[in-house]
Protein backbone atom coordinates (compact mmCIF):
# COMPACT_ATOMS: atom_id res chain seq x y z
CA UNK A 1 0.00 0.00 0.00
CA UNK A 2 1.40 3.74 -1.03
CA UNK A 3 0.87 6.19 1.46
CA UNK A 4 2.36 8.43 4.31
CA UNK A 5 1.19 7.18 7.73
CA UNK A 6 2.50 9.48 10.16
CA UNK A 7 3.07 8.01 13.06
CA UNK A 8 1.68 9.39 16.76
CA UNK A 9 4.17 10.27 19.61
CA UNK A 10 2.55 10.00 22.87
CA UNK A 11 3.85 11.20 25.85
CA UNK A 12 5.17 8.74 28.65
CA UNK A 13 8.14 7.69 31.17
CA UNK A 14 10.12 5.02 31.51
CA UNK A 15 9.81 1.96 29.61
CA UNK A 16 6.33 3.23 27.90
CA UNK A 17 8.19 6.46 26.21
CA UNK A 18 10.96 3.83 25.06
CA UNK A 19 8.99 1.49 23.17
CA UNK A 20 6.43 3.89 21.96
CA UNK A 21 9.63 6.04 20.52
CA UNK A 22 10.79 2.59 18.73
CA UNK A 23 7.23 1.67 17.20
CA UNK A 24 7.11 5.05 15.78
CA UNK A 25 10.57 5.00 14.30
CA UNK A 26 9.46 1.31 12.70
CA UNK A 27 6.06 2.69 11.75
CA UNK A 28 7.77 5.82 9.78
CA UNK A 29 10.54 3.49 8.44
CA UNK A 30 7.77 0.75 6.90
CA UNK A 31 5.97 3.79 5.20
CA UNK A 32 9.16 5.26 3.99
CA UNK A 33 9.71 1.65 2.18
CA UNK A 34 6.34 1.71 1.00
CA UNK A 35 6.65 4.83 -0.84
CA UNK A 36 9.45 4.25 -2.42
CA UNK A 37 8.67 0.91 -4.17
CA UNK A 38 5.44 2.32 -5.06
CA UNK A 39 6.62 5.48 -7.93
CA UNK A 40 8.42 8.31 -7.79
CA UNK A 41 10.03 10.02 -4.65
CA UNK A 42 7.36 12.62 -3.67
CA UNK A 43 8.20 16.45 -3.18
CA UNK A 44 11.31 17.20 -1.24
CA UNK A 45 10.81 20.03 1.30
CA UNK A 46 13.40 21.45 3.90
CA UNK A 47 11.84 22.92 6.78
CA UNK A 48 7.82 23.68 7.31
CA UNK A 49 6.33 26.51 5.52
CA UNK A 50 9.03 26.53 3.03
CA UNK A 51 7.95 25.53 -0.52
CA UNK A 52 8.60 22.25 -1.91
CA UNK A 53 11.51 21.33 -4.40
CA UNK A 54 9.37 19.81 -7.07
CA UNK A 55 9.47 15.86 -7.75
CA UNK A 56 10.66 14.64 -11.31
CA UNK A 57 6.69 14.07 -12.23
CA UNK A 58 6.90 17.61 -13.64
CA UNK A 59 7.14 16.34 -17.19
CA UNK A 60 7.29 12.87 -18.59
CA UNK A 61 10.65 11.31 -18.46
CA UNK A 62 12.65 13.26 -16.46
CA UNK A 63 14.48 11.82 -12.95
CA UNK A 64 16.40 13.72 -10.35
CA UNK A 65 20.34 14.39 -11.40
CA UNK A 66 21.90 14.06 -7.99
CA UNK A 67 21.02 15.20 -4.38
CA UNK A 68 19.47 18.62 -3.38
CA UNK A 69 22.36 21.00 -2.74
CA UNK A 70 21.83 23.82 -0.08
CA UNK A 71 23.88 26.87 0.55
CA UNK A 72 23.12 29.34 2.92
CA UNK A 73 24.98 32.70 4.18
CA UNK A 74 28.69 32.80 3.52
CA UNK A 75 28.48 29.17 1.69
CA UNK A 76 26.70 31.29 -1.59
CA UNK A 77 30.64 32.08 -2.56
CA UNK A 78 31.26 28.36 -3.52
CA UNK A 79 28.27 28.37 -6.11
CA UNK A 80 28.59 31.75 -7.23
CA UNK A 81 31.89 32.89 -8.63
CA UNK A 82 31.99 37.28 -7.94
CA UNK A 83 27.83 37.06 -7.93
CA UNK A 84 27.52 36.73 -4.18
CA UNK A 85 28.15 39.50 -2.83
CA UNK A 86 24.86 40.69 -4.56
CA UNK A 87 22.62 38.72 -2.99
CA UNK A 88 24.15 38.97 0.10
CA UNK A 89 23.12 43.17 -0.02
CA UNK A 90 19.87 42.68 -1.14
CA UNK A 91 19.27 39.92 2.69
CA UNK A 92 20.01 36.70 1.22
CA UNK A 93 18.93 33.23 3.37
CA UNK A 94 19.59 30.16 1.57
CA UNK A 95 19.92 28.81 -1.76
CA UNK A 96 18.68 25.32 -2.99
CA UNK A 97 19.52 23.68 -6.50
CA UNK A 98 18.09 20.55 -7.91
CA UNK A 99 19.29 18.93 -11.43
CA UNK A 100 16.75 17.15 -13.39
CA UNK A 101 17.74 15.11 -16.32
CA UNK A 102 15.95 13.22 -19.26
CA UNK A 103 18.57 11.11 -21.73
CA UNK A 104 20.86 14.43 -22.90
CA UNK A 105 18.80 17.05 -21.61
CA UNK A 106 19.30 18.81 -18.42
CA UNK A 107 17.24 21.34 -16.22
CA UNK A 108 18.18 22.99 -13.05
CA UNK A 109 16.49 24.80 -10.55
CA UNK A 110 17.99 27.32 -8.54
CA UNK A 111 15.46 28.37 -5.46
CA UNK A 112 16.90 31.82 -3.57
CA UNK A 113 15.15 33.02 -0.83
CA UNK A 114 16.04 35.97 0.10
CA UNK A 115 14.84 37.99 3.82
CA UNK A 116 11.54 40.16 1.90
CA UNK A 117 9.51 39.90 -0.91
CA UNK A 118 11.51 43.65 -1.77
CA UNK A 119 14.89 41.70 -1.92
CA UNK A 120 13.50 39.20 -3.89
CA UNK A 121 12.48 41.78 -6.45
CA UNK A 122 15.87 43.82 -6.08
CA UNK A 123 17.67 40.64 -7.18
CA UNK A 124 15.48 39.78 -9.93
CA UNK A 125 15.69 43.68 -11.08
CA UNK A 126 19.67 43.21 -11.77
CA UNK A 127 19.26 39.97 -13.37
CA UNK A 128 16.71 39.81 -15.72
CA UNK A 129 18.09 41.87 -18.51
CA UNK A 130 15.65 43.10 -21.01
CA UNK A 131 12.89 41.64 -19.27
CA UNK A 132 11.10 39.14 -22.14
CA UNK A 133 8.06 36.84 -20.37
CA UNK A 134 7.15 33.33 -21.12
CA UNK A 135 3.52 33.60 -20.93
CA UNK A 136 3.58 30.19 -19.68
CA UNK A 137 4.75 30.40 -16.42
CA UNK A 138 2.68 32.03 -13.95
CA UNK A 139 4.79 34.71 -11.93
CA UNK A 140 6.89 37.80 -13.08
CA UNK A 141 9.67 36.33 -15.29
CA UNK A 142 12.06 37.16 -18.37
CA UNK A 143 13.34 33.85 -20.27
CA UNK A 144 15.02 32.71 -23.29
CA UNK A 145 16.05 29.37 -23.88
CA UNK A 146 19.00 28.95 -22.16
CA UNK A 147 17.78 30.47 -18.98
CA UNK A 148 14.64 31.67 -17.12
CA UNK A 149 14.61 34.09 -14.73
CA UNK A 150 11.49 34.85 -12.15
CA UNK A 151 10.39 36.44 -8.69
CA UNK A 152 7.37 35.51 -6.72
CA UNK A 153 6.89 36.80 -2.92
CA UNK A 154 10.10 36.56 -1.45
CA UNK A 155 11.75 33.94 -3.81
CA UNK A 156 14.37 34.26 -6.89
CA UNK A 157 14.14 31.74 -9.21
CA UNK A 158 16.09 30.40 -12.13
CA UNK A 159 15.72 27.60 -14.73
CA UNK A 160 18.72 26.40 -16.95
CA UNK A 161 18.43 24.79 -19.32
CA UNK A 162 21.94 23.67 -20.35
CA UNK A 163 22.14 19.98 -21.44
CA UNK A 164 23.61 18.52 -24.58
CA UNK A 165 20.18 18.73 -26.15
CA UNK A 166 17.88 21.51 -25.23
CA UNK A 167 14.83 20.68 -23.05
CA UNK A 168 11.58 22.00 -24.53
CA UNK A 169 10.37 25.46 -23.50
CA UNK A 170 7.63 23.56 -22.15
CA UNK A 171 9.43 21.64 -19.84
CA UNK A 172 10.93 24.24 -18.80
CA UNK A 173 8.14 26.02 -18.10
CA UNK A 174 6.50 22.98 -16.25
CA UNK A 175 9.15 22.55 -13.56
CA UNK A 176 9.24 26.21 -12.73
CA UNK A 177 5.74 26.04 -12.04
CA UNK A 178 6.00 22.95 -10.25
CA UNK A 179 7.44 24.61 -7.66
CA UNK A 180 5.59 28.13 -7.62
CA UNK A 181 2.28 26.13 -7.11
CA UNK A 182 3.36 26.28 -3.65
CA UNK A 183 5.33 30.14 -3.35
CA UNK A 184 2.53 32.13 -1.51
CA UNK A 185 2.38 35.46 -2.99
CA UNK A 186 3.58 38.45 -1.33
CA UNK A 187 1.44 41.57 -2.78
CA UNK A 188 1.85 45.22 -1.69
CA UNK A 189 3.13 48.30 -2.10
CA UNK A 190 7.21 47.94 -3.01
CA UNK A 191 10.64 50.48 -2.78
CA UNK A 192 9.72 50.96 -6.40
CA UNK A 193 6.90 53.28 -5.65
CA UNK A 194 8.68 56.00 -4.05
CA UNK A 195 9.57 56.65 -7.32
CA UNK A 196 7.56 59.51 -9.64
CA UNK A 197 5.86 58.64 -12.28
CA UNK A 198 6.11 61.24 -14.49
CA UNK A 199 9.09 60.69 -16.94
CA UNK A 200 10.48 57.59 -15.61
CA UNK A 201 11.07 54.86 -18.45
CA UNK A 202 8.94 51.97 -17.84
CA UNK A 203 10.91 48.80 -17.92
CA UNK A 204 13.90 51.11 -16.23
CA UNK A 205 12.95 50.47 -12.28
CA UNK A 206 15.53 49.20 -10.37
CA UNK A 207 16.14 48.34 -6.49
CA UNK A 208 19.50 49.85 -4.66
CA UNK A 209 20.44 48.53 -1.09
CA UNK A 210 24.16 49.45 -1.08
CA UNK A 211 27.26 49.64 -2.86
CA UNK A 212 27.38 46.55 -5.15
CA UNK A 213 23.63 47.51 -6.64
CA UNK A 214 24.82 51.14 -7.11
CA UNK A 215 27.79 50.65 -9.05
CA UNK A 216 26.64 49.80 -12.07
CA UNK A 217 25.19 52.73 -12.30
CA UNK A 218 26.99 55.87 -10.55
CA UNK A 219 30.14 55.41 -7.99
CA UNK A 220 30.03 59.03 -5.15
CA UNK A 221 32.65 57.27 -3.41
CA UNK A 222 33.95 54.11 -1.77
CA UNK A 223 32.06 52.10 0.53
CA UNK A 224 28.47 52.53 1.50
CA UNK A 225 28.61 56.12 0.44
CA UNK A 226 24.68 56.53 1.11
CA UNK A 227 24.58 54.53 4.69
CA UNK A 228 21.87 52.37 3.54
CA UNK A 229 23.46 49.41 5.80
CA UNK A 230 21.68 46.56 3.82
CA UNK A 231 18.21 47.57 5.36
CA UNK A 232 17.69 50.67 3.09
CA UNK A 233 16.03 49.85 -0.25
CA UNK A 234 16.93 52.31 -2.73
CA UNK A 235 14.83 53.13 -5.95
CA UNK A 236 16.16 54.13 -9.32
CA UNK A 237 14.58 54.35 -12.58
CA UNK A 238 16.01 56.37 -15.89
CA UNK A 239 14.04 59.05 -16.69
CA UNK A 240 12.93 61.67 -19.85
CA UNK A 241 12.57 65.21 -19.68
CA UNK A 242 10.04 66.83 -22.47
CA UNK A 243 12.66 68.03 -24.56
CA UNK A 244 14.37 64.24 -24.75
CA UNK A 245 17.35 64.29 -22.16
CA UNK A 246 17.46 61.42 -20.16
CA UNK A 247 19.12 61.29 -16.54
CA UNK A 248 18.97 58.56 -14.04
CA UNK A 249 16.82 59.58 -10.39
CA UNK A 250 17.75 57.78 -7.35
CA UNK A 251 15.24 58.13 -4.25
CA UNK A 252 15.88 57.03 -0.78
CA UNK A 253 13.62 57.29 2.06
CA UNK A 254 15.70 56.80 5.22
CA UNK A 255 13.58 55.86 8.52
CA UNK A 256 13.85 59.56 9.72
CA UNK A 257 15.11 63.37 8.85
CA UNK A 258 18.16 62.79 10.93
CA UNK A 259 19.44 59.43 9.15
CA UNK A 260 19.03 61.58 5.77
CA UNK A 261 20.35 64.21 7.11
CA UNK A 262 23.75 61.88 8.13
CA UNK A 263 23.59 60.18 5.18
CA UNK A 264 24.07 63.61 3.10
CA UNK A 265 26.88 65.03 5.20
CA UNK A 266 28.51 61.70 5.00
CA UNK A 267 28.41 62.03 0.91
CA UNK A 268 29.73 65.15 1.03
CA UNK A 269 32.32 64.12 3.14
CA UNK A 270 33.48 60.94 1.30
CA UNK A 271 32.77 62.39 -2.54
CA UNK A 272 35.22 60.71 -5.20
CA UNK A 273 37.60 62.93 -6.15
CA UNK A 274 36.61 63.13 -10.07
CA UNK A 275 32.94 64.40 -8.84
CA UNK A 276 33.54 67.93 -8.31
CA UNK A 277 30.79 70.18 -6.49
CA UNK A 278 29.52 72.88 -7.95
CA UNK A 279 27.06 74.50 -5.61
CA UNK A 280 26.50 73.75 -2.01
CA UNK A 281 23.54 73.72 0.15
CA UNK A 282 22.29 72.97 3.51
CA UNK A 283 20.06 70.49 1.99
CA UNK A 284 22.03 69.15 -0.93
CA UNK A 285 24.53 69.90 -3.57
CA UNK A 286 25.17 70.15 -7.55
CA UNK A 287 28.30 68.45 -9.51
CA UNK A 288 29.64 67.21 -12.94
CA UNK A 289 31.24 64.06 -13.22
CA UNK A 290 34.29 63.15 -14.88
CA UNK A 291 32.21 63.11 -18.19
CA UNK A 292 31.03 66.62 -17.59
CA UNK A 293 27.21 65.48 -16.76
CA UNK A 294 25.13 66.89 -14.26
CA UNK A 295 23.64 66.05 -11.20
CA UNK A 296 22.56 66.92 -8.07
CA UNK A 297 21.03 65.84 -4.44
CA UNK A 298 18.56 67.16 -2.60
CA UNK A 299 17.23 66.49 1.30
CA UNK A 300 13.52 66.65 2.00
CA UNK A 301 12.78 65.63 5.05
CA UNK A 302 13.74 61.46 5.35
CA UNK A 303 14.22 61.73 1.57
CA UNK A 304 17.22 62.01 -0.13
CA UNK A 305 16.53 62.58 -4.20
CA UNK A 306 19.60 62.33 -6.62
CA UNK A 307 19.86 62.85 -10.26
CA UNK A 308 23.09 62.08 -11.78
CA UNK A 309 24.03 61.66 -16.03
CA UNK A 310 21.70 64.65 -16.63
CA UNK A 311 23.00 65.75 -20.24
CA UNK A 312 22.50 69.57 -21.63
Amino acid sequence: MCGSDRPRRERGSGRIAVLSALAAFLVFAIAAASAAACGPPVARQTVPGTPAIPAATFAPGWAMAGALRTFTGQDLFNQIDGGAELFLEFGFANLRLQAYARDKAELTLGVYEMESAASALGVYLMKMGRETPFPEIAARNSGEEAQITIVKGRYFVQVDNLGDVPASKAEAAALANAFLAGVAAEDGPTPLDALPAEGKVPGSERLIRGPYGLQPYFTFGEGDILQLRGKIFGALANYRRPDGAAFYRLIVPYPDAAASAAALAHLKANLDAYIKVTADRPDGFDFIDFQSKKGSVARSGAVLDIRFNVGD
